[in-house]
């Protein structure tokens, strides 16, 4: 017993009010965010601790629970046209096919193409998306030409109806199409 005693007099005053102060700081962040309330008071919460939350990469919400979950399976993909004429499909992060590892260290590009690159209202990252692509996808003698980034989705049936998810029929649409210069494979 004494050892413990001696141990946790090991920390200085000021270390553990600097301890405490942090993880004090660190439930208020997470609460502050996380919390299914809009009010103005926590509108102000959440933009205080919005540097932080991104930071350490905890910004995640609960709008995907309650109180209107999304009625939209999707997911992204691009055409990728080269020089020849040929095409191929590139593939943006898919949960459904991957492993556990993997999905652990990829969740963060599904988030990005799912959640965010496929709005109309994030349009200004298009065009950087389509350079990556073509960047990531540039063959000798062969270089891409044209990168189209594309929208598939169904809609997921409501609890309780007969419905199958699996039945559910998709949709795509092309909504951006990058010709690719010369200067943007480098």
């Amino acid at each position: 017993m004494a050892s413990l005693k001696s141990g946790s007099q090991s920390l200085s005053r000021p270390a553990r009010i600097a301890i405490s102060a942090f993880v004090a700081f660190h439930l208020f962040a997470i609460v502050a965010w996380c919390i299914p309330l809009e009010s103005p008071l926590t509108a102000r919460c959440r933009e205080w601790v919005r540097p932080y939350m991104v930071w350490v990469g905890l910004f995640q919400k609960w709008d995907m629970f309650a109180p209107d979950p999304s009625k939209l399976n999707n997911y992204l993909t691009a055409t990728v046209v080269y020089a020849d004429g040929r095409a191929s499909v590139w593939n943006f992060p898919r949960m459904a096919e991957m492993g556990i590892f993997e999905k652990y260290r990829k969740e963060r590009y599904r988030k990005y193409a799912n959640d965010n690159l496929r709005l109309d209202g994030f349009a200004a990252l298009w065009p950087d998306a389509a350079r990556y692509i073509a960047r990531a996808n540039n063959r000798p003698g062969n270089p891409p030409t044209r990168v189209d980034l594309v929208r598939h989705w169904s809609l997921v049936p409501p609890p309780g109806s007969s419905a199958v998810e699996s039945d559910a029929p998709w949709s795509h649409f092309t909504f951006f199409r990058y010709s690719v210069a010369p200067g943007d494979l480098q």
